[in-house]
């Protein structure tokens, strides 16, 4: 068993981290740190996680949100550096929460609702797959506390992903959605409406043979 380390921005982006690396190779890594680092501040410390690569492992899981580039995204973020083999570095589109929203008889289930309340994969141009994605009107995250948990008969669900105000998190968001990543989430349902995330698995697999040689 190899150590790890593991970085995102919030407990729900670093469950998902640990929940792939748990499906994708059982047995094969201790995580033995787990870096909660802001959006503003993990753009600007992914330089340095590249070069700590060469000691330890390293995965790292931000969300694209605004960008509609991830190739681009990311040699930005590594300010033009090579990325180092141990380095997994990756981004949710839009955010890790549309890979969540992605096994939609899961979610559907885990709030309690019709699962055609759950958005599907759409393509803004149906030729190109890296556009099959759960898309919403406005960031997952919000429409998920929006639109969704709003109907929920769930009433404590309800309340924990109540939002504060048109934007903020309630302070329970995050201890409401981990029980769904550990005992909903299927992620193989959850591939099939999201390319980000079939990406992400399918070099997290070549990347674990790889580390672990």
């Amino acid at each position: 068993m190899k150590d790890v380390i593991i970085v995102g921005e919030d407990p729900v982006t670093r469950q998902v981290i640990k929940k792939l690396l748990q499906d994708t190779c059982p047995g094969g890594f201790n995580i033995i740190r787990e870096d909660p680092v802001r959006g503003s501040e993990v753009k600007k410390l992914t330089p340095n996680y590249n070069r700590l690569a060469a000691t330890l492992p390293v995965i790292l899981l931000a969300d694209l949100d605004n960008s509609n580039c991830p190739v681009a995204e990311q040699t930005t973020w590594l300010d033009n550096q090579p990325r180092h083999p141990n380095f997994m570095f990756r981004f949710a589109v839009d955010e890790a929460e549309s890979w969540l929203l992605a096994d939609r008889s899961g979610f559907a289930a885990f709030l309690g609702i019709d699962v055609a309340k759950i958005p599907e994969a759409s393509s803004l141009r149906r030729r190109e797959p890296h556009n099959l994605e759960i898309r919403t009107q406005y960031k997952t995250s919000l429409y998920l506390m929006r639109e969704l948990a709003m109907i929920s008969p769930k009433t404590e669900i309800k309340r924990q992903l109540t939002p504060l105000d048109s934007t903020s998190k309630s302070s329970e968001y995050n201890s409401a959605l981990l029980p769904f990543i550990d005992q909903y989430w299927n992620v193989q349902e959850a591939l099939s409406n999201s390319y980000s995330l079939k990406k992400m698995v399918n070099r997290l697999q070549e990347w674990c043979v790889s580390t672990l040689n």
